[in-house]
């Protein structure tokens, strides 16, 4: 039997009327349960301080990826306004398109078609193009990108996003030269326009009334029907006569009905001749220009009563009306 001195003896009192009570404990019993209460104290703390260090932890990777979506927001920014200024060229070139095409039109040009308009056969699933942009910009959502940048997803995300971009330079680009080339053609044909405006005549080479039309007349000289090849325009002797578009001289002479005679190429089989006058101030293979004096207004030849110039437009060898081409 163990004796007292390896006990211990807890007295409890219970009041002044109730006997004590006492408790008798082992003293290894009670070293056992100190130790034991020391070991918990000393768990307890690890596990605390591995909380500690596990919420650090925490914190650091909220952090990272607050940062990471702070980052994130700032190249949706960048992004937004990069497809911004994508759609807005994209714009500016449907613009260039509708005009050239209008223009093609006014200058009797077959429309170029479109590279894509015999495209082969294409399918596959997929949605309204707007639902499948954000607004304007082209940019996917950004905050699910956020949110799955360490998943699997969020390569593809990029990487779709990526192929947008590319897609749409790469049509911009093809738009671009193609209505580099529509232009090409339409200056061409407006520098072609251009020389024949340039070399169609349009002005009066000398102003007065006329005192006889193109076409079938009573001739002054004969009395009978004839028919008259141009137009008899009343102006002073020695009034100035312009020519009404550009071409070279071909004929400066004398001929004995029509008298003095001046006959200018314009190119494009167009003739003009002006007779009658009193005096030829240009030259066989002389150059001239719309407004260029050509000679003088005056009544010579046998087929002149008085004072006037003959004018006479003709059109692939056969004569027309002048009246139809003077615009002024």
């Amino acid at each position: 039997m163990k004796s007292s001195h390896d006990r211990w003896t807890i007295v409890l009192f219970r009041g002044t009327a109730g006997n004590p009570l006492r408790i008798s404990l082992r003293k290894t019993t009670v070293k056992r349960v100190l130790l034991a209460a020391v070991i918990l104290s000393v768990v307890q703390m690890g596990v605390l301080a591995h909380y500690v260090v596990q919420t650090g932890q925490v914190t650091d990777q909220d952090a990272e990826l607050q940062g990471l979506k702070k980052e994130l927001s700032q190249s949706r920014g960048q992004a937004v306004e990069f497809s911004e200024a994508i759609d807005e060229m994209r714009q500016r070139v449907l613009t260039i398109q509708s005009l050239n095409e209008k223009l093609q039109v006014m200058f009797g040009l077959e429309p170029e078609q479109a590279e894509d308009a015999d495209a082969k056969g294409q399918g596959g699933e997929e949605v309204p193009y707007e639902v499948a942009r954000d607004g304007a910009s082209g940019i996917r959502d950004f905050e699910s990108l956020a949110e799955d940048v360490a998943g699997e997803h969020a390569g593809n995300r990029w990487s779709m996003m990526a192929t947008d971009l590319k897609n749409e330079l790469s049509w911009l680009d093809r738009q671009t030269v193609r209505q580099l080339r529509i232009l090409a053609r339409l200056e061409k044909t407006a520098g072609e326009r251009v020389g024949l405006w340039a070399a169609t005549p349009s002005i009066w080479p000398v102003k007065g009334p006329v005192s006889s039309k193109f076409g079938p007349r009573i001739s002054p000289f004969t009395r009978k029907r004839a028919f008259h090849a141009g137009v008899d325009i009343i102006a002073p002797r020695g009034e100035k006569v312009r020519a009404p578009a550009k071409g070279k001289v071909v004929v400066a002479s004398y001929d004995s009905r029509m008298g003095n005679f001046i006959r200018i190429n314009h190119r494009h089989g167009v003739e003009t001749t002006y007779g009658h006058l009193s005096k030829m101030l240009v030259r066989y293979g002389q150059e001239v220009k719309r407004g260029d004096v050509l000679g003088l207004v005056g009544s010579t030849g046998r087929f002149s009563t008085g004072p006037h110039l003959h004018y006479q437009i003709a059109v692939n060898d056969k004569v027309v009306d002048p009246l139809q081409y003077i615009l002024d």
